[in-house]
């Protein structure tokens, strides 16, 4: 989600709506909200991100269904496979999985791929 501010919306999401701060990068931070993940950018556009098993084969069956991609599936260097998508009216979506790239687990969210598996790792 994209703020103006990020030190000032990271201080409101942690220290007053007391929401679990998983990371924090000079240009990005990410919450814990029960299980889903916020993510919060300088100036980004709204991206709805949705986890799948297997990203290839998720990005084949939505392509033949005639979904329009802007990304084909790829290894981002933070730990998560993903392709981008937009729906009818422009929204943007995401795709992604998250596997350990050093034990192979596939995890289920961005939190138990950095807490459990990178962090572990080191």
């Amino acid at each position: 989600m994209g703020v103006t501010d990020l030190k000032k919306s990271v201080s409101f999401y942690q220290d007053i709506l007391g929401l679990e701060k998983i990371g924090e990068w000079p240009t990005y931070a990410i919450f814990d909200i029960a299980g889903l993940t916020l993510g919060l950018e300088p100036k980004a556009k709204l991206e709805i991100c949705l986890r799948v098993d297997d990203v290839d084969k998720a990005y084949r069956n939505l392509k033949e269904k005639g979904v329009k991609f802007v990304t084909e599936p790829k290894d981002q260097p933070w730990g998560v496979r993903d392709a981008t998508f937009v729906d009818p009216e422009g929204k943007t979506f995401v795709i992604e999985s998250f596997h350990c790239k050093v034990c192979g687990k596939v995890c289920q969210s961005y939190s138990e791929l950095l807490q459990e598996h990178l962090r572990k790792h080191k």
